[in-house]
């Protein structure tokens, strides 16, 4: 396992696409910080100062399709790529090479909503002022329960990805289903409990009647796909 997490260490911050996706969040916060936001997304909002750029950039999911292709484009690629059969055949575990994939991949997902986070506060900042007013401890809690969320989507589109067992399959497969559950069930399932406590839906709130059911749904889930990903591939014949 610890070998294994030393060769994702080093692919890890060589992957390209983690820094395209960066990139590609630094032209929204240059937009963001040239216009500003809009008197209409203001009113329905009702933000008003910096620490609300905390509450908006924590609960975006705007991003899920990026997170589903860093995810199956990360795992897949060593698939396609015989990574993987490298690893089988000189001895590693099986599930040593989930875990350490899973863990590697799901660094870079938690790193890249962080840098959206601070971008949204920074946006805020710039058109409303520097201020830490307003910012609560309980942001602390509401975070980590969103990271379960995001370990929680990471593990689902890993165990998509060795399922599919090829990186051009797992993206055609994966991104769209983000692109799905994370970006368009949004619009038309605002406000129905299953959805917006699942990890398509980051948590609304810091509320514990928000955290605490998105935080046991994640929990569930990262072991239930972690184990599904395992058996997946203890029967496939690794090629």
């Amino acid at each position: 396992m610890i070998n294994q997490l030393k060769v994702e260490q080093y692919k890890m911050w060589r992957f390209l696409p983690f820094y395209l996706c960066i990139l590609f969040s630094l032209l929204i916060f240059a937009g963001a910080l040239i216009h500003g936001y809009t008197p209409e997304f203001l009113r329905i909002t009702g933000y008003t100062r910096m620490s609300d750029g905390f509450i908006e950039g924590v609960q975006d999911c705007s991003y899920a399709f990026l997170w589903g292709l860093m995810v199956s484009w990360y795992v897949g690629i060593d698939f396609t790529g015989r990574t993987i059969h490298r690893a089988v055949v000189t001895g590693n575990s099986r599930w040593s090479i989930i875990l350490s994939r899973y863990l590697s991949v799901s660094v870079l997902v938690l790193l890249f909503h962080v840098i959206v986070i601070l971008q949204t506060i920074l946006s805020f900042g710039k058109q409303f002022g520097v201020s830490f007013e307003g910012f609560r401890p309980e942001y602390l809690l509401w975070f980590g329960v969103v990271c379960l969320q995001i370990l929680a989507f990471t593990a689902f589109f890993a165990m998509i990805s060795f399922l599919m067992a090829n990186v051009y399959l797992a993206l055609f497969t994966a991104v769209p289903i983000a692109l799905l559950g994370g970006n368009i069930l949004r619009n038309f399932l605002g406000g129905n409990y299953i959805y917006e406590h699942s990890f398509f839906c980051l948590a609304k709130s810091c509320e514990i009647s928000d955290l605490a059911p998105c935080a046991i749904c994640a929990i569930i889930a990262i072991v239930v796909f972690l184990v599904a990903a395992i058996v997946i591939v203890n029967r496939k014949d690794i090629q």
